[in-house]
């Protein structure tokens, strides 16, 4: 087999991306690989661009090693470019939810295993005003704590450089809300939103649970609205969002599933921050659909994670 490595240099620990190299070294060592290329991105769009470029059957995966925004890059020049090739994904970034939420492994030993098992599963994703999204559209408090992290920190602390900058909002919070209108082919509503969440897993922005219903091949997205709330409020919603009971509170949350979905602002004058996979994303108007079946994804065979967020039939 035949694999490039998609590294970003500045995204999360260096342990992490010295692992993509001692993986490679061990599959080109047992004769599972006979070529393995290392790509350092270079900036906005070079891991994009380069994987884009792809023709059927050049290389047999990619494996994306960063964060959040480096696999986003990584799917869209899979998808874009047309060239069907697995996906492999190394957790190196802040979060990588995605990547946490389906146990993919982040020691050499283990990327090993997983490349030379080649077990591969058919995964949804989601598009948003043209852009495909592997776990994520968000809007309102998480959107702005991320985008608020400086980027020195976050390489240097990792995730927990969103707690600190998390706790630093929190202790000031304000509890604005923006009136968005919801529009599905089930149903339609408006709500004063406080955040909205359109998920592809189960896990965003570190909360293990915040869509609970989540399969990543079932053709639908997860969509958690918190609505308007008070300062009694914060410290049950969030964790009742933290244990995945949250589904249950109708008051201050709407949580549905759907295969499209348009968000509109009821007052422009308002700003409501969105982003994708952890980039920040357009303004509103969202047209939000899902995209099923849209890659493959390579997986540990055994991989109990991976088996619960994936629809069996």
């Amino acid at each position: 087999m035949k694999g490039i490595f998609v590294i970003n240099p500045t995204s999360g620990m260096q342990l992490h991306q010295n692992a993509a190299h001692v993986a490679a070294q061990r599959l080109l060592k047992n004769g599972t690989l006979t070529e393995a290329r290392i790509f350092y991105t270079t900036g906005k769009s070079s891991a994009y661009n380069t994987v884009k470029s792809f023709s059927r059957g050049e290389y047999d995966f990619v494996m994306a090693v960063g964060g959040d925004g480096t696999v986003n890059e990584v799917v869209n020049g899979l998808i874009d470019g047309g060239s069907d090739i697995p996906l492999a994904i190394l957790r190196a970034g802040t979060t990588n939810d995605f990547a946490t939420a389906m146990g993919l492994p982040v020691d050499s030993a283990g990327i090993a295993r997983m490349i030379s098992g080649y077990h591969t599963e058919h995964i949804d994703v989601g598009r948003v005003n043209g852009r495909y999204f592997l776990n994520v559209a968000a809007g309102g408090l998480l959107s702005e704590i991320a985008h608020s992290v400086d980027p020195d920190v976050k390489t240097a602390l990792g995730k927990l450089a969103y707690y600190v900058q998390g706790f630093k909002e929190i202790s000031s919070l304000r509890l604005d809300t923006v009136p968005l209108r919801f529009e599905m082919e089930e149903a339609s509503f408006e709500a004063d939103t406080f955040l909205v969440i359109v998920a592809n897993s189960c896990s965003v922005g570190g909360f293990s649970n915040i869509a609970p219903k989540a399969k990543v091949n079932d053709g639908l997205l997860d969509v958690c609205i918190i609505k308007k709330l008070t300062p009694a409020d914060v410290v049950p919603v969030f964790t009742q969002i933290n244990a995945g009971t949250h589904v249950n509170d109708k008051r201050c949350i709407a949580y549905f599933r759907t295969k499209k979905l348009r968000i509109s602002s009821l007052d422009d004058s308002l700003s409501f921050a969105i982003d994708y996979d952890g980039e920040l994303g357009d303004p509103l108007p969202l047209d939000i659909e899902v995209v099923p079946s849209a890659l493959r994804l390579i997986v540990p065979a055994k991989s109990r994670k991976a088996k619960k967020l994936l629809e069996t039939t």
